[in-house]
């Protein structure tokens, strides 16, 4: 499906973004005037279909500049538990931390205690134990066992194990037996991918550090061979622009970011969205529920930004990662639909779908005889309402108004809801993205692209000098290219021994004794007390976003007021009683003056 704004040239385009979804990918290609949007079906071939899409959209790869991508497909397979052929190696005695995990109880009142410990990551045979000793300064206590290791390569290679993680007791402090081991690995097996856990989240407390370098290697697992298709694809086809991935706080990294760290992968489908539904937040607080065929994801938005979160979990994997605040329920356009004790519901293995409804009321082409004991009225009803109520909860548990707040509603099935939800919640308006239909696209096309570099510090402020600090801080920011202003992410604690807690500056930091006084600030506003301790630096993040021109908004059209009215990407429900306007950068559906 293309659009007017751009029938020019088509081969003129320098920029693509590609949202690989469950079943359709999204492709919008853009240069500073104009657009063309596609949706089209996915193979399961993720090189394929963008083949597949560039001939589409007669684009020539070695003209592009720029291509952005997001895939599903990870978060998908990680939601369906899917065993990939991993190993985890950890020190002597630590085999089981995975399977331990927390002891905190997940649910208070259950008389049967389950673990939400992500044991799938790796299967019990595939975990070995190294023999080796590193104390808690990092001082070596023994050294690793000869014999441990011989057998644990036997044992991945009669496993044909793709990918390991390595996740020795406190390498975040000395990583020299985690490398020393990995050079071992590499030596005996070099076609195996290796993730280090001080390299992947180099941090204290073993469960989280190895489930993040467990989930690094499974994604390796699952996603470095198709990856490596699609850049073969490129090559063959001239592409020399740059390859840039969305990550999930919603803005681009370079592909050489995405390969050393591999969980921004993971989220970065809806984080597109979520940026697409943040960036209609300029003047206030927005609420976003993005639709798609499977599931709908719910995010924030304030003052153009996304919300966030420092800690994730994502399909049950928790991740010490910062990542867009998503939060997801089991309503999409494919969802089956069936009555329970509490009425119209969307978990059953049989029946109508919520597509096949809104086909019966005209919202879709290719309606079929409805012969469900319940009315599509009802479907739609119901749909509208579970949404309207995740929304209210996912909103007032952050401290939001859904009353005051904007709501904002996209993808295929979002915008064909989006005043019933409106409806639901008590709402006289919602907003509604440019191309609602291809959001996460949309989103990738209007993200920054951030240039960063991190450095691991480990030092108590006290010990941190002036010129120390200087001499850092010029290094990293000699390595952040772009235009945008520079921002510091610092990780500290009161104590070294204490969970870290993430102090954002917009100003370079002078002493280590600034960087106290604005920690002590920042503690006093999140847990209302002095922090109990002097303060401890784990590491500073420097970096700047850069972004790139957008073109503009298509006019809407001169056809019917009220009904399926057409957009970029996807159509709008506009029922009797609303009316259709749009803004510079959004589409605006609100109740007619009575």
């Amino acid at each position: 499906m293309g659009h007017p704004l751009a029938c020019r040239d088509r081969r003129s385009m320098s920029r693509l973004a590609v949202d690989f979804g469950a079943r359709f990918a999204d492709f919008v290609a853009w240069d500073d005037a104009g657009l063309r949007i596609l949706k089209r079906p996915v193979s399961g071939d993720m090189a394929a279909d963008l083949v597949a899409g560039l001939e589409a959209l007669e684009l020539e790869a070695e003209r592009l500049q720029e291509l952005r991508l997001v895939t599903t497909a990870p978060l998908n397979a990680l939601l369906a538990r899917r065993p990939m052929p991993v190993a985890l190696l950890s020190t002597r005695g630590f085999g089981d931390t995975l399977r331990l995990g927390r002891q905190n109880r997940a649910a208070l009142y259950d008389p049967v205690a389950r673990s939400p410990a992500p044991v799938f990551l790796v299967a019990p045979e595939d975990s070995h134990e190294i023999g080796g000793r590193l104390d808690a300064t990092g001082a070596e206590l023994a050294p690793l066992d000869p014999a441990d290791i011989a057998a644990a390569i036997a044992g991945l290679r009669a496993r044909e194990v793709r990918a390991v993680a390595i996740c020795l007791l406190f390498a975040h402090v000395n990583p020299a037996q985690e490398l020393a081991l990995a050079e071992a690995i590499r030596a005996a097996l070099p076609e195996v991918s290796l993730s280090l856990s001080h390299q992947v989240d180099p941090a204290p407390r073993e469960y989280e550090r190895t489930v993040s370098v467990l989930s690094d290697a499974w994604l390796a697992a699952r996603m470095d061979a198709p990856l490596a298709a699609v850049r073969a694809a490129l090559a063959a086809r001239g592409f020399a622009g740059e390859l840039l991935f969305g990550d999930g706080r919603g803005v681009l990294v370079s592909d050489a970011a995405a390969r050393a760290h591999r969980a921004i992968l993971l989220s970065g489908a809806p984080a597109a969205a979520a940026r697409a539904g943040a960036d209609l937040s300029a003047d206030g607080v927005v609420i976003a529920a993005d639709i798609g065929s499977l599931s709908a994801d719910m995010s924030t938005g304030r003052g153009g930004q996304p919300g966030m979160s420092e800690t994730g979990l994502l399909a049950g994997v928790p991740l010490r990662e910062a990542c867009t605040d998503i939060e997801s329920i089991a309503l999409g356009g494919t969802r089956r639909v069936g009555t329970g004790p509490r009425g119209l519901n969307f978990d059953v293995d049989e029946g109508p779908r919520l597509d096949d409804a809104l086909a019966a009321l005209g919202r879709l082409p290719d309606a079929g005889v409805w012969s469900a004991p319940f009315s599509p009225e009802a479907v739609v009803a119901a749909a509208a309402d579970r949404m309207a109520y995740a929304l209210t909860r996912y909103a007032t548990r952050r401290n939001i108004d859904p009353g005051r707040a904007s709501l904002a509603v996209m993808g295929g099935t979002g915008a064909l809801l989006a005043a019933d939800i409106a409806a639901a919640m008590g709402l006289e308006r919602v907003l509604l993205p440019r191309a609602p239909g291809a959001s996460g696209a949309i989103g990738l096309m209007q993200a920054a692209r951030r240039s960063e570099a991190f450095a691991r510090v480990d030092l108590g402020l006290e010990a941190l000098s002036a010129e120390a600090l200087d001499a850092l801080l010029d290094r990293l920011e000699g390595a952040c290219d772009g235009s945008g202003p520079l921002v510091y992410a610092l990780s500290l604690a009161a104590r070294r021994q204490m969970h870290a807690m993430p102090l954002i500056l917009g100003a370079r930091p002078a002493s280590g004794a600034e960087i106290g006084e604005a920690f002590a600030a920042g503690f006093r506003a999140e847990f209302g007390i002095a922090p109990p301790g002097p303060g401890y630096l784990f590491s500073i993040a420097v970096y700047r976003d850069t972004r790139g021109p957008v073109p503009p908004m298509a006019e809407l059209g001169d056809g019917a007021a009220t009904g399926l009215i057409a957009t970029e990407a996807g159509a709008i429900w506009c029922p009797e009683g609303w009316r259709l306007s749009r803004t510079d950068t959004a589409y605006r559906l609100e109740r007619s003056a009575r």
